[in-house]
C-alpha cells in the first residue's frame, strides 16, 4: 500500500501544481481569514431530516444539541436528500429521502445557516424535486452550495454573512446529475458540482496472472467489443479499472485518481470565494474508501460487514483536502460513509474527512412511505451503533488562527423501537460519549490529531 511519505510527496506536488503563483493562501493575505475573534463555526454530517422536530424539545439531550447548533456564529451540514410537498409535487422521479416544506423552517430554526447538496440523494425526486427543495430553502432563509442551475452556479462558493464575518462555502461530490460545463454553442447544464474520481483496484502481484488470465478468457468484458487498457500494468474489465500494486505488497487495495477540470475549476472557486469572504468551508460527500477489507474495527463496527461504515480514507481525499486549504480554504468537512473517520489539523486548519450523520431519519421518510417498523434493527439486524453515533464539532478562531476544537458526541439511538423518536440527535450519555471519543482518536492518531478528553468532550488545540 502507498506510504504514507508517498501521500505527502504526491500531496506536496498536487498543491504546487494547483495553487496559483502569488495565491496561496499561507502567503497572500487577500487569502487570509479574518473572522473576528472569537468567531465559532459549528459542522455536523448528513441531515436526513423528514419532517419538523418540535415533539422533541422536551427531550433534554435533544435541546442541548440544538443549543449547541443555534450558539455558533455558522452552522454547517450536509443536506441529504429533498424537501418536497408530496401533496401537490409532479416530477418525474418519487421515491428517496424527503421531508415535508416546514422542515426548511425548522432546519433554519435549529441554527443552520449554510449547506451543502450534492450527494447521492439529491435526486431521489429528479430536477424537479431539486429545483422546489431550492425553492423551500430560499424561503426559509438558508443558503446552500453545490447546486445551480448553470455549472458555474453549481461551482461557484455561496455565502451567509455573520456578526463575527461572511462565510462561504464550496461542495462537490461525484454524484449525478452532474453539472457540465458549457462547450462550443452547447450551453452546458446545471446540476450538482462535480468532483468525478476514477477508482483502481490495486491488485497485488501475485494475483496479477489470474486476472489477466480472466480478462483474456472474456476480452469484450460487458461490453461490444473491448475497451480501456490491456498492458502488463492496467486492466480494464467488466467496467472496473485494475492496476498492478508496487512490489511488495500483498493486501489489495483501492486507489483514486480525481478529473482533472473538476479539481481545477473547484480550486478557482476556493480561491474566488476565500477572497470575497472572511472563511470558507469546502464540503464533500464521499463514499469512496482506501481499505478493502474495512480497516479499523473499533467497538460497535462489527469485523467484515457494512462497508457503508468503512472508516478507512480514500487516498485522494488527503490530496483534495489539502489543496483546498493551500487554496485558501479554513476548513474542510466530509460526509458520505455512515460512521466517522479521523480528524486531521493541516496547516492550522482542520479536516473533518467524515462527520457521520447528524439527523438519520432514513427509517420514516414520510414522503415516500419507506418506512417499515417491522424492519429488525441493532447488532442482530441490519443496524449498529456506529452509523448513528457521530459529533457536533465546533471550531473557535482569533485573530485569524484556529485556537481550538471542541468535540460534542452526540447519538441518534439506533435501539430506538419508536420510529417518531429513531434517528434524532441527543447528546450522547457518557458511556457512548466515551466510546465515540475514543474511536475518534484512534481513528485521529495516524493522521497526527491528538483528541484530549475532558470529561465528555474531546478538545484538540493545535
Amino acid at each position: 500500500m502507498r506510504s504514507p511519505h508517498a501521500i505527502t510527496r504526491l500531496t506536496a506536488s498536487l498543491c504546487a501544481l494547483f495553487a496559483l503563483p502569488g495565491l496561496n493562501a499561507q502567503e497572500n493575505p487577500v487569502l487570509a481569514t479574518s473572522v473576528s475573534d472569537g468567531f465559532t463555526i459549528a459542522v455536523v454530517g448528513d441531515i436526513i431530516i423528514s419532517y419538523p422536530l418540535d415533539h422533541m424539545m422536551t427531550d433534554p439531550g435533544f435541546r442541548a444539541v440544538v443549543e449547541l447548533t443555534q450558539g455558533a456564529d455558522v452552522t454547517t451540514g450536509n443536506l441529504e436528500g429533498n424537501i418536497i410537498n408530496g401533496r401537490s409535487f409532479k416530477g418525474s422521479s418519487g421515491g428517496g429521502f424527503g421531508a415535508e416544506p416546514e422542515a426548511a423552517e425548522w432546519i433554519r430554526d435549529m441554527g443552520f445557516d449554510i449547506v451543502s447538496r450534492p450527494n447521492n440523494h439529491a435526486d431521489d425526486f429528479g430536477p424537479e424535486g431539486l429545483i422546489e427543495t431550492s425553492a423551500h430553502l430560499e424561503r426559509a432563509g438558508i443558503q446552500y452550495a453545490g447546486y445551480g442551475d448553470t455549472y458555474w452556479a453549481a461551482k461557484s462558493a455561496r455565502f451567509y454573512s455573520s456578526q463575527r464575518g461572511r462565510v462561504g462555502m464550496v461542495a462537490v461530490s461525484d454524484h449525478n446529475p452532474r453539472a457540465q460545463p458549457a462547450n462550443g454553442e452547447w450551453p452546458g447544464t446545471g446540476g450538482l458540482s462535480p468532483l468525478r474520481v476514477t477508482r483502481y483496484f490495486m491488485v497485488p502481484e501475485q494475483s496479477w496472472d489470474g486476472l489477466q488470465a480472466l480478462r483474456d478468457h472474456f476480452p469484450n468484458g460487458t461490453g461490444f467489443y473491448a475497451r480501456g487498457a490491456n498492458s502488463s500494468t492496467d486492466i480494464a474489465f467488466v467496467g472496473n479499472n485494475f492496476r498492478k500494486a508496487p512490489a511488495g505488497v500483498t493486501e489489495a487495495y483501492y486507489h483514486y485518481e480525481m478529473n482533472q477540470r473538476d479539481l481545477t475549476d473547484t480550486l478557482a472557486a476556493v480561491r474566488e470565494g476565500k477572497i470575497k469572504s472572511d472563511f470558507i468551508t469546502v464540503a464533500i460527500h464521499a463514499h469512496h474508501f482506501l481499505d478493502a477489507k474495512g480497516g479499523y474495527r473499533g467497538e460497535g463496527i462489527p469485523e467484515g460487514e457494512h462497508l457503508d461504515t468503512n472508516p478507512s480514507i480514500a487516498d485522494y481525499l488527503p490530496e483534495f483536502a489539502h489543496a483546498v486549504i493551500d487554496n485558501g480554504a479554513d476548513l474542510f468537512q466530509g460526509t458520505g460513509v455512515h460512521a466517522l473517520r479521523g480528524i486531521e489539523i493541516y496547516n492550522n486548519r482542520p479536516i473533518f474527512y467524515g462527520l457521520g450523520e447528524f439527523i438519520r431519519q432514513m427509517d420514516v421518510i414520510g414522503l415516500a412511505g419507506r418506512g417499515d417498523p417491522q424492519r429488525s434493527v441493532g447488532p442482530e439486524g441490519y443496524e449498529f451503533p456506529a452509523k448513528f453515533e457521530s459529533i457536533v464539532a465546533i471550531a473557535e478562531y482569533a485573530e485569524g488562527e484556529l485556537q481550538e476544537v471542541r468535540i460534542h458526541p452526540i447519538e441518534t439511538r439506533y435501539d430506538e423501537e419508536k420510529l417518531a423518536l429513531r434517528g434524532i440527535p441527543r447528546i450522547a450519555p457518557p458511556e457512548v460519549a466515551q466510546r465515540i471519543l475514543t474511536r475518534l482518536q484512534e481513528l485521529s492518531a495516524p493522521l497526527g490529531t491528538d483528541i484530549r478528553i475532558r470529561g465528555d468532550i474531546g478538545i484538540i488545540r493545535p
